[in-house]
């Protein structure tokens, strides 16, 4: 049986993979019944609707970097930070997460772009 962190840095990883993918439908099944993101301009905020009309197949992945995935359970609540490189960013990411009928699922989402990535 996986721990709670193991299931988030999954769930992170899927996450990562829907949104480069553009599915929705996976995506709408990890967000809580509302959601609020802040997009990596610092001025967007989208709630479920918004974010999930935005989703479509991005034609430069994004890549979740594996060295930079913290996890942190607090009981029925989690905080992932996590950086993500696309399209010649960095983007840190903090995303909260709440266990609802036994499924962890995404409540918040906040992002910031934080430097171009190393070379």
């Amino acid at each position: 049986m996986a721990s709670d962190d193991e299931d988030l840095r999954a769930l992170n990883f899927a996450i990562n993979e829907a949104e480069n993918s553009g599915d929705r439908n996976c995506l709408a099944g990890v967000l809580a019944p509302e959601l609020a993101f802040m997009r990596g301009d610092g001025k967007t905020v989208d709630d479920a609707g918004r974010f999930l009309q935005k989703v479509a197949k991005k034609p430069e992945r994004g890549e979740l970097e594996r060295d930079k995935v913290e996890v942190e359970v607090l009981g029925s609540r989690a905080i992932v930070k996590c950086v993500v490189a696309q399209g010649g960013k960095r983007y840190h990411n903090v995303r909260l997460f709440v266990r609802l009928e036994g499924q962890w699922k995404l409540l918040g989402w906040a992002n910031e772009v934080i430097a171009s990535p190393a070379t």
